[in-house]
This record gives structure tokens, sequence and C-alpha cells, in this order.
């Protein structure tokens, strides 16, 4: 397995930023909006990230 390093847990990051930069588009009365299935995929897969690099720093701690 290869070892995450903290550019890598930046860059995940800065990821999840943008996408819940785009999602918040959806609340915006102007943009197209997303169905509520989308949304709520896309929510999820920002909470899987979200749980996984929190796991990437757990193991981090302990090495």
């Amino acid at each position: 397995m290869n070892k995450m390093c903290l550019s890598d847990l930046s860059a995940e990051l800065s990821g999840i930023s943008m996408i819940i930069t785009g999602l918040s588009n959806h609340i915006d009365e102007d943009c197209t909006k997303l169905n509520a299935a989308a949304f709520q995929q896309a929510l999820f897969g920002v909470t899987c990230c979200l749980d996984r690099i929190a796991d990437d720093l757990g193991k981090m701690s302990i090495e």
C-alpha cells in the first residue's frame, strides 16, 4: 500500500472544497438545479472522501 503524504491529502481536500463550491450553486436561483437524487449522491461522495481522508490522517499519526 502506498503511503499518503500531506501533499496528497492537501490535493484531496482542495478537490472536495471545489465540489462543495459547485454544490453551493444548487442554492443559487440563477443556476440549473440538481435533482434531489443527484444532490444526495454528490453529498454522499463528499462524505466518503472525507471519511477516507480521516482514516489516512489517523494512520499517519500512528506511524
